[in-house]
């Protein structure tokens, strides 16, 4: 089979399960960030590594909607520059 064509299919059944078997959750998540932003308030989110592309995406540019709030932490990812035994520089920044 084609890589391409396998690969679609498997991301097509992943997204079907997901709609089958979570929509209510996020039906429910969804309520609970719209009501957060219609009061005023922020809708905090928080991710390290490579988790943070989400809450990039979700963070305000031009022209999108703005109430969410990155909470992101360059030393807990590794974008940036690791030094010394098992980046032991890096980890001592977080004390």
């Amino acid at each position: 089979m084609n890589p391409a064509v396998a690969y679609l299919d498997a991301a097509g059944s992943i997204i079907e399960r997901i709609q089958a078997t979570q929509l209510d959750a996020l039906d429910a998540a969804a309520a609970i960030c719209a009501d957060s932003i219609l009061k005023d308030g922020l809708v905090h989110l928080f991710a390290t590594g490579h988790s943070r592309m989400f809450v990039e995406e979700m963070y305000p540019r031009h022209g999108s909607f703005p109430g969410f709030h990155p909470m992101v932490e360059l030393s807990l990812t590794y974008h940036t520059n690791v030094v010394g035994t098992n980046g032991q520089r890096q980890a001592m920044f977080l004390e």
